[in-house]
């Protein structure tokens, strides 16, 4: 089974039906060949994009809900910040870039080294981990 971390845009694209990417975030998001795996702060962007695009709050809610059933939530710890100074010093983020550095140091402190993002340029760049889409 392989591990994938899911970024919060194929959440986005999972709840938007609208969307041209919602049929490719759904399939990795129930693909029973995965263990998926989410950072508490892609939980926190969920919602915060989800309210600036003004979602219907029950059915954000209610998509998380049912994420939650099928995905194992990380959080941040002493060795995940440990390496997220590290990535931090080798890869000179700022801004938001902090924060995919962040999620990568989580991911990584869990030994989960696959990334499921449609934002591939937001982490290209990092040398240590894969991306599931390329």
């Amino acid at each position: 089974m392989t591990s994938i971390l899911i970024d919060t845009n194929v959440l986005i694209y999972g709840i938007d039906k609208k969307s041209e990417l919602h049929k490719r975030s759904k399939d990795i998001l129930t693909h029973p060949d995965y263990n998926l795996f989410i950072t508490t702060k892609n939980i926190s962007e969920y919602f915060a994009v989800c309210s600036k695009l003004k979602m219907d709050a029950l059915i954000v809610k209610g998509f998380y809900n049912d994420i939650k059933k099928n995905v194992e939530i990380l959080y941040p710890d002493k060795n995940s910040l440990e390496i997220f100074e590290k990535l931090i010093d080798k890869y000179k983020s700022a801004g938001n870039r902090v924060y995919d550095i962040e999620i990568v140091s989580i991911m990584l402190a869990n030994g989960v080294k696959t990334l499921a993002t449609l934002n591939t340029k937001d982490f290209d760049q990092i040398e240590e981990i894969e991306l599931f889409w390329k």
